[in-house]
């Protein structure tokens, strides 16, 4: 029994080893994005909510990345966020997005690789959620 529970608090305490990490590039990005309430208008000059731009929509979309071999072979497609982003701004009709932020945490199937073999976890799928958000807006047509 002393050797199960030392065991797992030795897994636990190694919690790290197990997840993903992926690069979201915004290569991909067709429109002007901010992280502060601030954006450059087509005149050059700085715009935000209620002086030269108007809001149209907040906007999240989320996405599951997973790999194997402590990340180093990553599946799927790194750029369909981006592209989903890009599609929601059209949507919308705007222009650019303020306010834009970048979440990444760890997926629940992460949590059950403490019950396999310590051997096999660089073998265990690692999962992250990355959750783009932002404001998307349109110059004021005033």
């Amino acid at each position: 029994m002393r050797i199960f529970v030392c065991t797992l608090f030795a897994l636990i305490a190694f919690n790290r080893c197990i997840g993903s990490r992926h690069t979201v590039k915004m290569d991909e990005m067709n429109y002007a994005v901010s992280m502060t309430p601030i954006i450059y208008g087509s005149d050059g000059n700085m715009r935000s909510e209620g002086f030269g731009l108007d809001k149209l929509a907040d906007i999240e979309v989320t996405h599951r990345y997973w790999s194997l071999l402590y990340s180093f072979v990553p599946f799927g497609d790194t750029t369909a966020q981006v592209r989903k982003f890009n599609a929601a701004i059209a949507r919308h009709g705007g222009q650019g997005v303020i306010n834009f932020s970048v979440e990444n945490e760890g997926c629940e199937p992460n949590n059950f690789a403490y019950l396999v073999v310590p051997a096999v976890i660089p073998f265990f799928p690692g999962c992250s959620k990355v959750t783009m958000r932002g404001r998307v807006v349109r110059e004021s047509a005033r």
